[in-house]
């Protein structure tokens, strides 16, 4: 008798423990689909600043917002990537029309 109540008192306290861990925040597909339209509106502002040194005859602005429209092709990439293993179908294409649609 003795032992079935210590097991249960023990099987208690570790339900009760379990239960007030917090598991680590999960990002969801919402928020990562915010950041790739976020992403995508810096990059149409970085090689719109581009063609703008081009036009100026500015070769370190030119050169630094290239750097900068690599950098956010990267992100988009991998925004894209984390999306389609999350299980939404063409991301990139979703977040343009998203755009478009709220511009």
């Amino acid at each position: 008798m003795k032992k079935v109540f210590f097991f249960l008192v023990a099987a208690s306290f570790s339900l009760a423990v379990t239960a007030q861990t917090t598991p680590a925040p999960v990002a969801t597909k919402k928020a990562d689909m915010k950041d790739l339209r976020k992403d995508l509106r810096e990059l149409k502002q970085d090689k719109k600043q581009v063609k703008q040194d081009v036009k100026t005859g500015n070769g370190r602005g030119q050169a630094q917002a290239v750097a900068e429209v690599k950098q956010d092709k990267q992100e988009v990439k991998q925004d894209a990537q984390k999306l389609k293993q999350e299980g939404v179908k063409h991301p990139i294409k979703r977040a343009q029309h998203q755009i478009r649609k709220h511009a």
